[in-house]
């Protein structure tokens, strides 16, 4: 064999060697840049907040736990990173998301709170015709409907979309008030005079 094939093959040998060997290793610093990646998403509600990239990601880890199970480390390697930069889109998606409930719920709490007070204009209109026992419902559901403003308020602070659950059952309360209200206020058949004959 002539030197000069074997001065060409040792080096390129030698870089062959190394790549499949240099594969052949577990990706365990992407694996660990990833599960960091995909704790702070968790961190930041991506799950709630911002479900679709949420889910992207969750299936890229399950792709990059099936590479590392069948040994396939350099698919395994990409996939990682794919896992790592999923995960920052969904933190920032997260981010975003969290923002626009919090203004929704906000929008939410504003209007709630202004039909809240028509309530009361209503209900103190029709005090007199309140029976007690009306009168004792009201004034329980009036306590009660304070303490689940004060709830969604400081659920606000922390977490929009439990505020909006809140919010949700607030305008349920509102509405049998309403139509409760609307149904005291509305003359009874008894009450209409016959119209005047001619």
């Amino acid at each position: 064999m002539n030197t000069s094939h074997i001065r060409v093959a040792a080096p390129l040998l030698a870089a062959l060697s190394l790549l499949v060997f240099g594969c052949a290793s577990p990706p365990e610093a992407e694996k660990k840049a990833a599960d960091e990646a995909v704790s702070a998403a968790r961190a930041a509600g991506a799950e709630k907040y911002a479900p679709s990239e949420f889910a992207a990601m969750s299936a890229a880890v399950k792709k990059a736990e099936s590479e590392m199970s069948s040994k396939a480390y350099k698919e395994a390697k990409a996939t990682y990173e794919s896992v790592k930069a999923g995960a920052e889109q969904a933190v920032k998606a997260a981010a975003a998301g969290k923002a626009a409930a919090k203004a929704e719920a906000e929008k939410q709490a504003a209007d709630l709170e202004g039909r809240w007070k028509d309530v009361q204009g209503k209900a103190a209109a029709a005090g007199k015709k309140l029976k007690a026992d009306q009168k004792a419902a009201w004034d329980a559901a009036a306590k009660s409907l304070a303490e689940a403003f004060e709830a969604a308020k400081a659920a606000l602070a922390a977490d929009a979309a439990a505020a909006k659950e809140k919010l949700a059952s607030i305008s349920a309360a509102l509405d049998k008030w309403e139509a409760d209200l609307g149904a005291l206020a509305a003359p009874k058949k008894d009450d209409k005079k016959p119209a005047a004959k001619k």
